[in-house]
């Protein structure tokens, strides 16, 4: 990989060198804020071109500089779909779809071939957060969100390993000194959900200004076990001492007591309809998060062209499973089978500090930005749990009773890990001319993986110093048009991070790298906005067998992804506004051997599990009436491999949803939302032939929206 890097880390050291010595000689314009800002784009576009995007760069250019794939959506687009979970906006961008589980905390996404939260990272405003165990779980709520971006590809660069396939930056809403701001809603809908939240911020006096976004939800759900209690808050203090000096503390986090269900087991690779609605989980199963984030921010203009950040940083998250995991019927299909009676219990912390450095001034003639950083962080777990998970029932599943959780073994403290990382990042973008730019990005980690087995007293410690980079090129012959394409370097934990991967300390991380291409453009004459991106991503170092050992484990496996991703966003008319996009890709394993009953089974060219090939999404909004307005989409999810060998599938599906708004008054809204509008079963994960994770039926939802 360093032979590939050698050109690009010359590149950014040279800029390095040169920025600083043309600093003084800066110009006074500053280096845009990482804000979303109004763009002349069209109305509900997830394109947003001309706005300076906080996920694509660090430097603040906008989505058309960026040589890379990049989305957004805002919080008054979200507020239109009735979109009310986080992960419901990402998955409505190019490419992104999901592969929730409990386990998971719900959240897992997957893009760009590639599934799982180890590879497409999740931040708040920034903010890496760090798997532990295959689970994130905040956030959830969109209530505080100004807006939801997603980088395509690798984001290593920028974030650290666990984002080859992407990365997705949740924003928030934050104090302002310009107006003071307050909002509220509340609705009622389906299966006895009500929710509501208000949100107030703006000016104290010239100094200080304050943000308050809270909001809860409760629900029944749509079968038993699934009954929710979610609460969440958004606290931040802004203090602004000079006209260049601004400092936030903020504490954001929630309580969610989720829905305990894992799949409903198929009857002969089939679903029964008379279990739609059946959850196999035991009476007393437990599925609760408890996530907080303390924050505070310095940005400090210190210059002309040079400016300063510093955020420090402390999560901590405490979350507890107690749950029936696995169902499957008998061979004679007239009982089902429960297994994996799993407790586990996570105490993660994670404490950390990002600094940067911005110069924004000339390279000669030529305009150039760059910024020098160090990022640290320190992650705790300490892994509770029953291990190795025994007990088992068998019930009827047509006169189902639940009974409760058993285990033979005791839930005691199993593992506690510690993960470290220190890195050095960089970025520059030069405009070689007023059509050309050239953006560059470098980062070096160290990190160190101290684990802890707490019941045998054994002890391993590994060290990573993965080095990743990204060089791209922007060429803008017109406003209506823009061509780029870019070279990227990514890593990707092996396991769940904070886990060695097999039990042991000699293996490395996975490495992945991306060449991309694509166009980027306006169709002024309808408001529109366009983009096509061709990529290739190779990621290599997978774990797989030696060939003339099956006993061995080693890293000579690779996996591979190729794809086109299209979008389009337009208003052909006032008032009635597009939206729409569509991925075709084709991932494979490349190099990959499993074992199989013993024997060495090679899964070369087959789809890897969990992955789509095929996507599309449309919303599409027409306001008929000064006072109304109707919106429809759909999402399509292609067939799923669901083993290695593909032999079974998880079936597409494709999602409709309506929605009507009506304009009360100018400070109130009200609308009527249903979501899966025919009523479909689809399997939004699960195993293929043995048991899926059915997605909600039709739902109905009421809101009303005020300002005052």
């Amino acid at each position: 990989m360093h032979r590939h890097l050698t050109p690009l880390s010359l590149a950014v050291l040279a800029c390095i060198a040169q920025t600083a010595a043309h600093a003084q000689s800066a110009a006074a314009t500053q280096l845009p804020a990482v804000q979303v800002t109004d763009t002349q784009s069209a109305p509900g576009s997830t394109l947003s071109l001309d706005a300076p995007s906080a996920t694509g760069s660090r430097l603040g250019l906008t989505a058309r500089e960026t040589p890379a794939s990049v989305s957004s959506l805002g919080a008054a687009d979200i507020a239109e779909r009735s979109l009310t979970r986080a992960q419901d906006v990402a998955v409505r961008m190019p490419g992104i779809t999901e592969a929730p589980a409990p386990g998971n905390g719900g959240t897992s996404l997957v893009a760009r071939g590639f599934a799982g939260h180890n590879s497409v990272a999740q931040m708040v405003d920034g903010t890496r957060l760090i798997v532990a165990s295959g689970t994130i779980t905040y956030p959830f709520s969109t209530w505080p969100m100004e807006s939801v971006e997603v980088l395509r590809g690798p984001a290593s660069v920028l974030y650290g390993d666990g984002a080859i396939g992407a990365a997705v930056n949740y924003v928030t809403k934050r104090p302002g000194f310009e107006t003071t701001q307050r909002e509220a809603f509340f609705s009622v809908g389906s299966f006895g959900t009500v929710q509501g939240g208000v949100g107030l911020r703006g000016p104290i006096n010239d100094v200080l200004a304050y943000s308050v976004y809270l909001d809860a939800e409760k629900s029944d759900g749509y079968r038993q076990f699934m009954d929710t209690q979610r609460h969440n808050y958004a606290l931040a203090l802004a203090v602004r001492p000079g006209r260049d000096l601004n400092i936030t503390l903020s504490l954001d986090g929630g309580v969610n007591d989720d829905a305990r269900y894992f799949g409903t087991p198929l009857r002969n690779g089939v679903l029964d309809e008379r279990l739609r609605r059946t959850n196999f989980n035991v009476a007393d199963s437990v599925v609760k998060y408890d996530d907080r984030v303390w924050r505070a921010k310095v940005d400090w203009q210190a210059a002309a062209g040079v400016r300063l950040r510093n955020e420090t940083y402390h999560l901590s998250t405490d979350r507890h499973w107690r749950n029936a995991e696995a169902y499957a019927f008998n061979a004679a299909g007239t009982a089902v089978n429960r297994s994996d009676y799993l407790e586990i219990l996570h105490d993660q912390e994670q404490t950390g500090n990002r600094f940067d450095a911005a110069f924004d001034g000339n390279l000669g003639s030529m305009k150039n930005r760059f910024i020098v950083g160090l990022d640290w962080y320190r992650t705790k777990l300490l892994h509770t749990n029953n291990s190795p998970y025994g007990g088992a029932s068998t019930v009827d599943p047509f006169n189902f009773a639940p009974g409760g959780f058993i285990s033979p073994v005791p839930t005691i403290p199993g593992r506690a890990s510690e993960l470290k990382t220190t890195a050095l990042f960089a970025e520059n973008a030069l405009d070689l001319t007023k059509e050309w730019k050239l953006v560059a990005g470098l980062r070096s980690d160290h990190m160190e993986l101290d684990t802890t087995d707490l019941r045998g007293g054994v002890n391993l410690v590994k060290k990573y110093s993965p080095v990743t980079g990204r060089l791209g090129a922007v060429w803008s012959p017109s406003e209506a048009l823009s061509l780029y394409g870019q070279f990227g370097t990514g890593t990707d934990p092996l396991s769940g991070a904070l886990s060695l991967p097999g039990g042991g300390n000699t293996f490395d991380l996975t490495k992945g790298r991306q060449v991309e291409v694509g166009a980027k453009g306006a169709v002024p004459a309808v408001r529109g906005e366009w983009t096509v991106a061709l990529y290739k991503i190779e990621k290599r170092n997978l774990l797989s067998r030696d060939a003339s050992n099956p006993n061995i484990t080693q890293q000579i496996g690779q996996q591979s992804s190729t794809g086109i991703e299209l979008a389009f966003a337009a208003e052909p008319v006032r008032g009635w506004t597009i939206d729409a996009n569509a991925v075709f890709l084709r991932a494979r394993y490349d190099d990959f051997k499993e074992l199989v009953s013993g024997a060495l089974v090679s899964r070369d060219g087959m789809t890897p599990t969990g992955v789509p090939e095929r996507t599309a999404s449309i919303w599409t909004a027409y306001r008929f009436l000064p006072q109304w307005q109707a919106g429809f989409g759909a999402r399509y999810v292609g067939e799923r491999q669901g083993n290695t060998a593909n032999t079974t599938r998880l079936p597409s599906y494709a999602v409709l949803d309506v929605s009507l708004a009506y304009d009360y008054s100018r400070n109130l809204k009200l609308g009527l939302a249903v979501k899966n509008l025919a009523n479909r079963d689809y399997a939004l994960a699960g195993t293929a032939n043995a048991r899926w994770l059915l997605g909600a039926p039709r739902t109905v939802q009421l809101t009303a929206r005020a300002t005052f």
